[in-house]
């Protein structure tokens, strides 16, 4: 692609984006969906100040384990496909500077701490159980960098975590099946609610952010792993 192109199209990107937020500011949410009424019925009936949480763990708890599904389907075909296929040859890796495995063995524990800390509060601020997984296992790929993926996996162990990675759909699941045997709907709250902005205040939100986190920490390691072990170190 020539740079007159490479322009032409960013210019047209720009454009849409820009034509894109015009439209928004001009709709208006029908049935006063934006109102502060709204916005405080749909607090009050989750326990969670943070309204996305209770939209994708609550309303459409459904939509979150169909995402689970397909993120442990990957996981599993990324696992099964690479073992029917034999090991490319793995270059010798090249050992990091002192600087890069200091700073890693500095930084993992804090991303492992702001990962617990993003699933444990994603129901009163910005997180939640995708994105605490997420920068927790970055901790992990960062540590595979500097002393090497096969040493953080000698420190791991592997079939704890495989088996692990299945229970927790499982279990998630079960969660939102139990309210059934209770005489209510299924994927209800398994624990009411009870306000006050507190981190039990949400009742099943936090249990769901929790095992989210869990299954995508340990999914994106299966997953960064499995590629390493055929591929070489990163």
């Amino acid at each position: 692609m020539t740079r007159r192109k490479a322009a032409f199209a960013i210019t047209c990107l720009l454009l849409t984006a820009a034509l894109c937020l015009l439209v928004a500011r001009s709709v208006h949410l029908p049935g006063g969906l934006g109102e502060p009424e709204y916005i405080r019925e749909l607090a009050s009936r989750t326990g969670a100040l943070n309204l996305v949480a209770s939209i994708y763990l609550d309303g459409r708890l459904y939509d979150t384990i169909f995402e689970l599904i397909v993120f442990s389907v990957a996981v599993l075909g990324v696992r099964f496909y690479l073992s029917e296929r034999r090991p490319s040859h793995r270059p010798a890796p090249i050992p990091e500077s002192h600087v890069v495995r200091a700073s890693a063995e500095a930084l993992f524990p804090f991303l492992l701490l702001l990962g617990i800390y993003l699933a444990a509060y994603g129901h009163l601020s910005p997180g939640g159980g995708f994105a605490g997984g997420t920068v927790a296992a970055s901790g992990l790929m960062l540590c595979s960098i500097a002393i090497g993926a096969d040493a953080v996996a000698r420190r791991i162990h592997r079939p704890s975590l495989e088996r692990l990675e299945w229970a927790l759909p499982l279990t998630i699941i079960s969660l939102a099946i139990v309210p059934v045997l209770l005489g209510r709907p299924p994927l209800a709250a398994l624990f009411p609610p009870r306000g006050g902005g507190g981190i039990f205040s949400s009742g099943s939100i936090l249990l769901y952010n929790l095992l989210i986190g869990i299954k995508v920490f340990i999914g994106s390691w299966v997953v960064v792993h499995g590629f390493i072990e055929h591929r070489g170190e990163i």
